[in-house]
Order: C-alpha cells, then structure tokens, then sequence
C-alpha cells in the first residue's frame, strides 16, 4: 500500500502529513510538525539510535554504530513508526514563494510552443528578471489564451531534507511524482472541489508562521497571486495589517468585492476566523478542512489542526483525483531528477536503434583501420617536418638574441636622453629658487623631491605671509599644506609645495 509523504517548510518549521491510499480511498495517517533546529527531544521523546523491531518494522536492516554512523534525519524519525517498507513511500515536496515566483498572462497570442515560450519569457523579461534560465520556467495554459507561469527562482530546501533522508538509509533519491506548488494547488483543490461559480470573486488565504499567500479566483480560474507577504499569525498587529495587505492585493487584481473566503493554515484559532468575519460581512468565511480524508485514526486535538496542514494534503488529494482535475497540475520538479526515475523501456524504435549502433560500429572499425594506415604515412612526413622546424627554431633564437641587443642599446639611449633633460629641469628650478632668495626672507627648504607626478618642496617659514608670495613665485605652484607650530617658543610655518608637473619634474624612461 502506497502512502504518500507531503513536506511544506513553514518559515521556521515543517510540516508533514502522511496520507494511504487504498481501494476505499485516502486516510490521513498522521500530520507532524518539527523544527528545523529542533533537537528530536522536543517532538519524539528520546533520540533513537536505530529504529527498534516490532510489528511496524521497515524493510531495511539497523546497520552497527560507528563513529561514521550519520544522525537519523527528523524527517525519518517522524515517519519511522508509519511505515513496513520504505519502498512504500512516495514524497509530495510544496513549494511556494520566495523559492518559487508565479505570473498570469492573459491573452497569449496563438501560434507554435516555441512563439508562446519566447512570448512568456518576454514577459517575465518585463518584470524583474534581467534574464531567465529556460529551465526553471514552467507554464500551463488554464483558460482560452490565458497562462499560469512560475518561475524557480533557487533550490528547494525540501528536496535537502528528502536527500538527508535518502543518505540516512543508503538508498537513491526516493519517488517523488511532482514537486507543487502551494499556491497554485490550493486554489485548484478549490476550484474542483467547491460550487464555484463564473460570476462571483473569491479569496483563498493561507497564513503560515511567518507568511501568508493570498490567491484570488474569479471567472473559475485563477485572477491574481500576491507576491511574497512576510506576515504571519506570529506578526504583531497580524489581525490589523493582514486586512490591509488584502484590500492592497484587491486594487491590484481589480476586484472590487469578495463573495467567500477559503481559509487555511494557521487558522485554527476564533480570533483569526473572527477577523474576517468582520471585516467582510458580506463575504461568507469557510476553513478547508479536507473532508474527503478518513480521519479515523487521528486524535481530537489533531482533527482540528487539520487545515494547518492544507499545502501537505491538497496536493495529495489532486494526485489521487488526477483524471477527474479540471485544472493542469503545475510540476516544479527540477528536470534532471525527473529524468533520474524515468524507467528505461525498450520499444520498437530501441530495436532499431540498436541495429542502427551495430552498422556505425562495423563502419568505424573499418574507418579506424583505414585511418591507421594514413596516420603511419603521416607520422613520417611530420619527423621530417620535425627536423626542419628544429633547424628553423636555431635561426630564430640567434635573431631573437640580436633583437634583444638592439632593443637594449635603444633603451639606453632613452635613459640618457631623459636625464639629460632632467638635469635641465633640475637645474633651471634650483636658479629660480636661488634668484628667489629665500633665506632673506626668512624661508628654509628642508627637502626636495621629484616624483612621476612633480616635484614636491618641504621647508618651514617665520612669516606665512612670505610662503604663498613663494609658492606663486614658483610659476604659482600649488601650496598644498602649511601647519604653525611652536618652536623654541617661536611659531614657525611647515609647508609643502608640490609645483606643476608640465612645468618641473623628471619623468622615467616610459
């Protein structure tokens, strides 16, 4: 008997309820919710170091404690006790945003997939994407030239889980037939599953721990899905500003008014029913509950937590309810495990192929052994290629050696034309400054200095008012800085003159 395993992370917690199915139909086995960084003690009681053998025993052996031995995943020791063969399961991830976006597109034009495809990518373009991987885009038509698109935008944390799961029992990625999307599968649970009708507008809330989803309905499909609303029941002012963000998401969608709203989530408590009951009195208020489910097994407090676990089950419910589905089941399964649990069947086309493969390898066998036979005639021509390229690497080493000769000669002509240009330089600002006569006027130079970008004074003064009659002296050369100070119980000036570089300075050999 197949039992399915639906896993929604909720912000800081997962979710998961544990469904069979059988020929009377689906039972709801158990729903479970732990923390991510929970420790097993918080939920389970002790820790298990392996699962014990009894009645309910799974199909693989306890392997001996090592210091290797890995640590059981939560996630297999919330569904070690509800499961004899591990073969039995089949996972249902859900997803919803920020890991996966979604967009509307009304009136697609019609003409071939690959027109419609680069259409919905145009789209998207529009949005916020700068560009767009083509193999994170899906995209189903839902009405007459209306289409659902959703886009993954990173790596399921839930996928990780299922591979630390996977790890735990030595075992291959486990069957996982569709990866769905939150949104888009509670609004198709209600749109099959209630009297919805074509000229009335309706809600579907869902509020999790630290986000909500808001999902419209009108025209029997899907209006508008509100963006990523970091606001849940552990909000403060949740009851205040949840209505807000759903009178924000009306203007958007342009629906003016609601005629019922499906709740599900944490929505358990009155006061959040309560809410919406006042602030939509004319709208009627139902919480999904899911009663298609036998629930015989559960407990009272976790019949009524039922709804908390809505993107867990629904999922599930439209699995089993495939061919009935008025709507297309929106798979957010990355490719490349859609293709790891695809079963390889030999058809009629894999004979042909297979003949097909013989008849290429006799032809390049024989083609292998031809090109043998001009590889050895090739072989000797290249030794005496060889040769001559060994002789024609000596010539070019020894001109190599001669331009290097040359190049170096050229380069010493540069130096040497350079200082003595920069002798010219030096000595036509030393005259200036002696013309200057600094030391009359009270100016001392500490230090001078030629740099690529100029040349740079350092010196100190008594009378500041002479050192800026200096600085423009010197064909008004920048005065970068001047600080007073005090010595010997004298103020005396520092300064720093860097002169202009077209005017002064020796530059290297370029």
């Amino acid at each position: 008997m197949k039992k399915y395993v639906g896993i929604f992370i909720d912000g800081p917690e997962t979710k998961v309820a544990i469904i069979s199915k059988s020929s009377k139909g689906l039972k709801l086995e158990d729903i479970v919710t732990y923390g991510l960084k929970s420790s097993p003690y918080q939920f389970f009681g002790q820790e298990k170091t392996e699962f014990e053998v009894d009645s309910d025993t799974i199909l693989f052996e306890p392997t001996e404690e090592t210091t290797d031995t890995l640590e059981e995943p939560m996630l297999s020791n919330v569904i070690s006790n509800k499961v004899k063969n591990i073969k039995d399961l089949v996972f249902v991830p859900v997803v919803t945003e920020p890991q996966v976006s979604y967009l509307i597109i009304p009136n697609v034009p019609k003409g071939k997939e690959k027109e419609i495809k680069q259409y919905i990518i145009d789209k998207w373009l529009d949005t916020k994407l700068s560009s767009i991987d083509e193999n994170n885009l899906r995209y189903y038509e839902y009405t007459n030239g209306t289409y659902l698109s959703a886009y993954i935008n990173e790596e399921f944390p839930v996928l990780e889980q299922i591979r630390q799961f996977a790890k735990f029992w030595k075992m291959k990625m486990p069957r996982i037939p569709f990866i769905s999307g939150g949104d888009v599968c509670i609004a198709s649970y209600v749109l099959n599953k209630y009297g919805i009708q074509e000229d009335k507008n309706y809600l579907i809330l869902h509020i999790g721990i630290d986000s909500s989803r808001i999902i419209f309905i009108s025209n029997k499909t899907i209006k508008h899905i509100s963006s990523y609303l970091g606001i849940g029941v552990q909000t403060v002012g949740f009851h205040d500003i949840i209505i807000s963000k759903i009178n924000l998401e009306m203007d958007v969608a342009q629906i003016t008014e609601i005629d019922k709203i499906f709740l599900a989530g944490e929505v358990t408590e009155s006061t959040v029913q309560l809410t919406f009951y006042g602030s939509f009195p004319l709208a009627d208020v139902e919480v999904i509950k899911f009663d298609e489910l036998d629930i015989s097994e559960l407990n009272e407090d976790k019949k009524e937590q039922i709804p908390v676990y809505a993107f867990c089950i629904a999922p599930i419910v439209l699995l089993s309810m495939k061919n009935k589905v008025k709507t297309p089941t929106v798979n957010l399964l990355p490719y490349h495990i859609i293709e790891s649990q695809k079963i390889f069947k030999l058809s009629p086309i894999g004979y042909a192929l297979l003949i097909l493969i013989f008849l290429s390898v006799a032809f390049f066998t024989q083609k292998f052994i031809t090109n043998q036979n001009k590889l050895k005639v090739l072989q000797t021509e290249i030794q005496s290629k060889q040769l001559l390229i060994a002789e024609n690497a000596e010539l070019v080493n020894r001109v190599n050696q001669l331009a290097n000769r040359i190049e170096a000669g050229y380069r010493i002509q540069r130096t040497i034309d350079t200082l003595v240009l920069g002798a010219e330089r030096w000595t036509e600002i030393l005259m200036k400054i002696a013309e200057y006569n600094p030391q009359k006027r009270r100016i001392w130079l500490t230090n001078i200095s030629a740099t690529e970008e100029g040349v740079k004074i350092f010196g100190v003064g008594i009378n500041k008012y002479t050192i800026p009659d200096f600085s423009d002296y010197l064909d008004k050369a920048l005065l970068k800085s001047m600080i007073s100070q005090e010595l010997r119980e004298r103020e005396i000036n520092r300064f720093e003159i860097n002169l202009k570089p077209d005017k002064y300075g020796y530059k290297g050999v370029q």
